[in-house]
């Protein structure tokens, strides 16, 4: 039977720390130092704890079945919603075969990349819903390792997904090419990528529903919950003048108010992101999002392997120690993303007119 999608928007998340129970001294006999650790000792689990990289390998093999050698590595991307899963409490795991991607905004005909993701989010499995890619329910549900899952292929890459214990539980796999049968899976079908998937699923699932419930408590962000609104450094005022208008509205989108019918909305739900997208004369795509509390998402896409080298960090004016932004622009038109830390908050700009000058506003109103 499946699951029904329950909104649990999580916009206040505790900090959880371990704690164990300390054993009454005793005089004889000794404690064994054989004995089995309680639970309360158990070490949290890693992402070597919950994928064995054979399963990762076979997953990651070209059409020829030839085991490639993963190294863990993150995709670059350019929201906030790509990196927030460990800010949340939740553990993301990625690996890569071929050279490093680049920009997530460039193609280049001669990538050879491909990576896989493992997300874990806690307490989403009475949100999960069976969906394919967003696209709508994924039919008929596999069975994998016991655990009913939706799969399904499409543009952006293949995906298992799966309610395990409380946590909804996410794989994924990606190439450069919008069309996964392509670049590195060139001469794979759908089925037959979803298939190299599965020992991986099945590793992931089994671990996870044997562990220890401490071993899944991972550190996350104390989130203040705060009403969205487009105000405060968001205002109409310094954000126009930047725009080079007159005048600004914004029309807000509220994550909190959407079913989380697939695990990026989820995550995105969780976060308690919003944007605010920009409507004024002669000004076309420019949007804010917020992420209050998660500064340290910036950190993450800075330090990260492949991601650091794949986004650009600039200085914005205004900008003080500790805080951090990047800029990613296409070659071929003025579309830029700009993503920066401000005090505790992140912030993620796009606009075809002026990233940086709208990140800068922003800063400029917020001090």
């Amino acid at each position: 039977m499946l699951r029904s999608t329950l909104i649990m928007p999580t916009v206040v998340l505790a900090l959880v720390a371990l704690s164990g129970c300390a054993a009454e001294p005793v005089a004889e006999p000794p404690v064994s130092a054989s004995a089995a650790p309680t639970e309360s000792a158990a070490s949290v689990y890693t992402c070597d704890d919950i994928a064995a990289n054979d399963d990762i390998a076979t997953a990651l093999a070209p059409a020829d079945g030839t085991q490639p050698s993963p190294v863990a590595a993150t995709r670059p991307g350019m929201t906030l919603t790509d990196y927030a899963v460990p800010s949340l409490g939740g553990l993301s795991c990625s690996w890569r075969v071929g050279a490093a991607a680049g920009s997530p905004l460039e193609y280049p005909a001669d990538s050879d990349w491909a990576y896989l993701t493992v997300k874990v989010m806690p307490d989403g499995a009475a949100s999960w819903a069976p969906s394919a890619l967003g696209d709508g329910p994924a039919d008929p549900l596999v069975d994998i390792g016991g655990i009913e899952a939706a799969t399904g292929c499409g543009d952006p890459g293949c995906f298992i997904s799966a309610p395990v214990g409380d946590a909804w539980v996410e794989i994924f796999a990606s190439t450069i090419f919008f069309g996964i049968g392509e670049g590195h899976f060139g001469g794979l079908t759908a089925d037959a990528i979803l298939a190299q998937m599965k020992p991986l699923a099945v590793s992931v699932f089994t671990a996870l529903t044997d562990a220890a419930s401490s071993q899944l408590v991972w550190p996350a962000v104390d989130l203040v919950e705060r009403e969205p609104a487009c105000t405060g450094a968001l205002k109409a005022q310094g954000v126009a003048m930047a725009l080079g208008v007159d005048s600004l509205e914004y029309e807000i989108y509220d994550s909190s108010t959407m079913d989380p019918i697939w695990f990026d909305r989820y995550v995105t739900q969780s976060a308690g992101l919003f944007t605010c997208y920009v409507e004024a004369a002669g000004v076309s795509g420019t949007s804010i999002t917020v992420g209050y509390d998660l500064a340290g998402i910036v950190d993450t896409m800075i330090s990260e392997p492949d991601t650091a080298a794949a986004l650009p960090q600039i200085v914005l004016q205004g900008a003080v120690d500790g805080e951090h932004a990047v800029k990613i622009c296409t070659d071929t038109s003025s579309f830029c993303t700009v993503i920066f830390s401000l005090g505790q908050s992140a912030y993620q700009v796009e606009s075809r007119t002026d990233a940086v000058a709208v990140a800068e506003a922003i800063i400029a109103q917020a001090r």
